[in-house]
């Protein structure tokens, strides 16, 4: 066993089937079920594919669903590098191609929602309709207001350094707090916890975390924050979904573009807080499917 290959075993879900991709040397896992048109689902730090499992069986009733493992995390494997934007971009762009998908509806969380947006600006040829949920539309406009909200995410910064990120991945009261600083009571099972926070800690996957926070995460966070993207075409209808309790509420409210208004609908939550698909799965999936029904 490689380095780069996780050690835990699969959890199982009922009428998903595994199989492993190989896109441009990379092994990744995808989890797949239902039948019809694609959607994909992008998974968020520090999660992988289970993320999705009370989210999998509303979804395959209309879908060929197929949740995958982003470099670095699940059962994918684990490069040490390749955690910029525009590698994870490629990535699904190979894996799409592999499956022989030109086109599929996105569902998304957390930096899964980066990359999908990303995707979305490169290309919205590949990307039909999007819902994401824990990160805010990268299109907003500056606002000084936001700069508050900088010392909330001390976690992101910290994850980034060399070193520092993935020996702090290890520590259980930085995981605590990861899974409850912006959450409800009892968001997360312990089941589930456990097992991403066992993850986090095998030291090829724990670097993986910190390059990804390094690479791509704390970019993106600042070129939100500052207007980096807030001029760029983004013609994919999106809607975004965000708990009231997470920063991304403030970034989404206070940084909205009204000029974007025509291709991305956001709705925040209340009471919720940033793992919406474990949280609240029925929610997230009734409005995904109202929104790739309306969207087409």
């Amino acid at each position: 066993m490689t380095q780069t290959q996780p050690t835990a075993a699969m959890p199982q879900l009922s009428g998903v089937t595994h199989r492993w991709i190989d896109v441009r040397g990379t092994r990744m896992h995808v989890a797949e079920a239902g039948s019809g048109d694609p959607l994909i689902l992008l998974h968020g730090f520090p999660q992988n594919w289970w993320e999705w499992h009370a989210v999998i069986p509303r979804m395959a009733e209309h879908f060929h669903v197929i949740a995958v493992d982003q470099r670095g995390f699940g059962w994918t494997d684990a490069p040490p590098g390749g955690y910029d934007a525009r590698t994870l971009m490629d990535d699904v762009v190979g894996l799409m191609e592999q499956l022989n998908i030109p086109r599929a509806r996105f569902l998304t969380h957390d930096w899964g929602s980066l990359v999908a947006q990303f995707l979305a600006m490169e290309r919205p040829d590949l990307v039909q309709s999007l819902v994401i949920t824990g990160t805010p539309d990268v299109h907003i406009r500056p606002n000084p207001r936001l700069i508050p909200l900088f010392p909330k995410l001390w976690h992101a910064f910290a994850l980034a350094i060399p070193v520092v990120g993935p020996r702090i991945q290890g520590n259980r009261r930085f995981v605590r707090h990861l899974f409850t600083a912006f959450e409800p009571a009892g968001a997360l099972t312990g089941e589930d916890v456990e097992l991403y926070s066992d993850a986090m800690a095998q030291p090829a996957r724990a670097r993986a975390g910190s390059a990804l926070y390094r690479s791509s995460i704390i970019p993106a966070f600042m070129g939100i924050i500052f207007g980096g993207y807030a001029r760029r075409d983004f013609t994919t209808p999106t809607l975004a979904l965000i708990g009231a309790m997470e920063p991304s509420a403030a970034l989404q409210e206070m940084g909205h573009h009204p000029g974007r208004g025509n291709n991305i609908t956001a709705e925040i939550l209340p009471g919720e807080g940033h793992f919406l698909p474990d949280h609240c799965p029925d929610a997230v999936s009734d409005k995904a499917l109202r929104f790739f029904e309306s969207a087409g």
